[in-house]
């Protein structure tokens, strides 16, 4: 099992490590296609993408996540390994929620052009 040690959003100028969960989503690689006598399969453009829980500063004003465009987002892991998204985007903003240790959190679901694992 590998835990995140640090996950940082650069965009418009600041850097973001105010995130208390990051989960990246699934990578279609293969399409099923139909031909006469069986089954075979095409490659598609994977989609990358990431939702992240932004914890709301409480002395601080929120990140406007509407101006956000073509930001990094770092994930480092702590066995070193780091994956990189470029060309981040915001999908949608999701609406606050105070979880068990009265942090006001919000879901953040990103859109991401490029990934490089290191």
């Amino acid at each position: 099992m590998e835990y995140v040690s640090r996950c940082t959003l650069t965009a418009n100028g600041q850097s973001i490590e105010d995130f208390k969960t990051v989960t990246e989503n699934e990578i279609e690689k293969h399409k099923p296609v139909r031909l006469m006598n069986k089954t075979g399969a095409c490659k598609v453009t994977p989609r990358y993408g990431t939702k992240v829980d932004y914890v709301v500063p409480e002395d601080a004003p929120e990140f406007d996540w509407e101006s956000m465009s073509n930001g990094t987002l770092t994930i480092e892991y702590e066995n070193g390994r780091r994956t990189t998204y470029t060309g981040v985007y915001v999908a949608k903003v999701g609406e606050q929620k105070v979880d068990g240790e009265n942090e006001t959190v919000r879901s953040i679901e990103l859109i991401c052009v490029g990934r490089v694992k290191e």
